[in-house]
């Protein structure tokens, strides 16, 4: 090597370990032939310790199969590579990162190999997860929306194909809520919505779908029914529960509930179908004095 070529080899080395990303180049064997620093934090070993092993070498045997299969697709299609994965640093931190890989072929040094970049995605896959989060919840209740209530009733009619269990739809509207609202004001109105969500989430299951369609319309999804007849308890203690005064800033509000329910037995029900009788139940029971409810099947 020439001192040109060394003075060349230092620089590079110089300006690929002032990048922030991992960086790493292996040979057409699998061999690290480089690095740069940050990839040795990654990794927690020097490139000294690096140069010339191969991940069966550095890894566990199941993670070095996995690395081995993705360096042998790429070296055999000579392109690029980008995926996405979880990985464990030698911190111990366990992060989200983004592979970028190519394939190169240095001809005047007779060199191939592969060339690699790590990019830490972590952060972005948060806030990725909590606008996914946001867009499926009720921002004042926490409890799912309208979108979410509808994805996860499609869903439930799926598995009812497949496992063939009957499945309950609730509409809940509140009786009184809007001389809240009128007599005390939005802010006390809304306070109010967030206890009667709260006492929702207390009388079902962890397992069952509460949601926020509207105002003061709460929608509730049940799975593994085990009859119609089963559902009357039911109502009736969400009507005990609404017979209680709620208490807030020291004021009693009495407000009721209307309830209509939809049972869908059949594995040929539609959401469509099923929302329509809960909605025509519901409609039954605020046309004859409310604070009652009405079952109804859907055939």
């Amino acid at each position: 090597m020439t001192s040109h070529e060394h003075n060349e080899n230092h620089f590079m080395q110089a300006v690929i370990d002032a990048a922030p990303t991992p960086i790493f180049y292996k040979d057409a064997e699998g061999r690290y032939i480089g690095c740069n620093k940050a990839f040795e934090e990654y990794i927690g070993l020097t490139r000294e310790q690096l140069i010339n092993r191969s991940v069966f070498e550095l890894f566990d045997e199941d993670l070095a199969e996995v690395y081995y299969k993705a360096d042998k697709d790429l070296f055999d299609q000579k392109g690029t590579q980008i995926y996405e994965a979880k990985v464990k640093y030698a911190d111990g931190t366990t992060r989200d990162v983004m592979f970028h890989k190519a394939y190169f072929h240095a001809e005047d040094e007779s060199v191939e190999g592969i060339v690699g970049t790590i990019l830490d995605i972590t952060e972005r896959k948060k806030a990725e997860k909590a606008l996914k989060q946001l867009a499926l919840t009720d921002s004042l209740t926490g409890l799912d929306n309208r979108y979410s209530l509808m994805k996860r009733l499609d869903h439930s009619l799926i598995r009812q194909k497949r496992e063939n269990f009957k499945l309950a739809f609730l509409m809940l509207d509140l009786d009184g809520f809007k001389q809240v609202n009128d007599n005390f004001g939005h802010p006390m109105g809304d306070a109010l919505l967030v206890e009667v969500a709260n006492k929702l989430k207390s009388t079902f299951r962890e397992c069952d779908i509460i949601a926020r369609v509207g105002g003061d319309e709460f929608s509730i999804l049940l799975e593994k029914v085990a009859s119609i007849d089963s559902l009357k308890p039911l109502a009736k203690k969400i009507l005990a529960e609404f017979s209680e005064p709620f208490v807030i800033d020291s004021k009693k509000f009495s407000i009721g509930i209307s309830i209509g329910i939809a049972l869908s037995s059949s594995s040929g029900s539609s959401s469509e179908d099923i929302i329509k009788q809960a909605d025509a139940a519901l409609y039954q029971v605020k046309n004859s004095g409310k604070g009652y409810y009405q079952l109804a099947e859907v055939n």
